[in-house]
């Protein structure tokens, strides 16, 4: 199956019984949100569980939530409490040991159980708005399923196949975005072929070490002439690739003013920052999904969004991955990812 037609998504989904409600921009980056919720989707198809989604305090907007950018995909609710009772999955408890171990504090069980007691109110303040036992974000495994079967919508497929349907479902950017996105086009004088590339700056280094710039744009092997579109959060690292790479046309739209990317700061700011960056973010992405080519790393969440969104595509490719490799390492967490990264580089 190439393609997944929202209107069957919709009808399969509304036909199950049980329930999800899934809050999604909790406290991580946009494109870590986006990977957690499409997960949370295939387990719902995969379960019989009916998706819903709470969006309304969204760290990625202003309070109008998934369609600020996006076209609606599915039944949204409004009840606040989803704000401080509905999250993500802590790790699991072994992951719990070795974070005390490397902190050498107690701190990580506290927060654990400190999760666990608030678990509890969020399934019962559930039951009380919808009348039912309701399953949150948290009740979503760490772990993908590492395949799907839902024969309603003809899907039978491994993990990544699956989330590339349903990723490609749900991008479907709302009619103030595409203009956006034709304008910003324009502006670039983006030609109709063209390379791609992420290069990350900013808090990244907190989690893993970033990759040299100039070794993942030799990895495309570029002609002189030739357009490539780079992805980054930090203009500094754009005009690095201008003045290694003077002969081929290099293309962002990353701000001058842009040093990376520190997601306290980003969530700390103004609206109209905030849906600037965000909707740059989204519109990169999207031409991305449409470039000639593309490398990115395992450790950086748009890297991994078109990875997965491209994944029968061999132009696309992970400099920090062997290639044969990429589709189980796609299924890690961030910290196995990280490990992959750095012995593989």
């Amino acid at each position: 199956m190439k393609k997944l037609d929202l209107s069957s998504y919709r009808r399969v989904n509304e036909s199950f019984g049980r329930k999800m409600v899934y809050h999604i921009g909790v406290d991580c980056g946009f494109f870590v949100e986006m990977n957690y919720m499409v997960n949370a989707m295939i387990y719902c198809l995969a379960h019989r569980i009916r998706f819903q989604l709470y969006s309304d305090d969204a760290n990625f907007g202003t309070g109008v939530g998934w369609t600020e950018y996006f076209l609606p995909f599915c039944e949204e609710v409004h009840e606040t409490w989803h704000q401080d009772y509905n999250f993500h999955r802590l790790p699991s408890w072994g992951r719990i040991l070795e974070l005390c171990r490397s902190q050498r504090s107690l701190g990580p069980v506290a927060w654990k159980v400190k999760k666990a007691f608030k678990t509890l109110i969020g399934h019962r303040l559930a039951r009380r708005a919808y009348g039912e036992k309701v399953l949150l974000a948290q009740d979503v495994p760490n772990e993908p399923l590492a395949r799907c079967i839902v024969p309603e919508l003809g899907i039978d497929g491994d993990y990544v196949s699956t989330f590339a349907l349903l990723a490609r479902m749900i991008w479907r950017l709302n009619p103030g975005m595409r203009q956006q996105e034709d304008a910003l086009k324009m502006q670039l004088s983006l030609p109709a072929t063209y390379s791609g590339v992420q290069i990350r700056g900013g808090d990244k280094v907190t989690e893993t070490r970033l990759i040299d710039g100039r070794a993942l744009i030799e990895r495309l092997n570029l002609h002189d002439g030739e357009s490539l579109f780079i992805l980054t959060d930090d203009y500094r690292q754009f005009l690095k690739a201008k003045e290694d790479f003077p002969r081929l046309n290099l293309l962002t739209l990353c701000r001058q003013h842009q040093v990376g990317y520190h997601h306290k700061q980003f969530c700390q700011g103004d609206d109209h920052s905030k849906t600037d960056a965000i909707s740059r973010l989204i519109i990169s992405v999207d031409l991305l999904l449409s470039s000639s080519s593309f490398t990115g790393s395992i450790t950086t969440g748009p890297s991994v969004f078109i990875m997965k969104m491209r994944h029968n595509d061999p132009r696309v490719q992970a400099i920090d991955c062997p290639p044969g490799d990429l589709p189980s390492v796609l299924r890690l967490p961030l910290y196995d990812r990280a490990r992959i990264s750095t012995t593989h580089l």
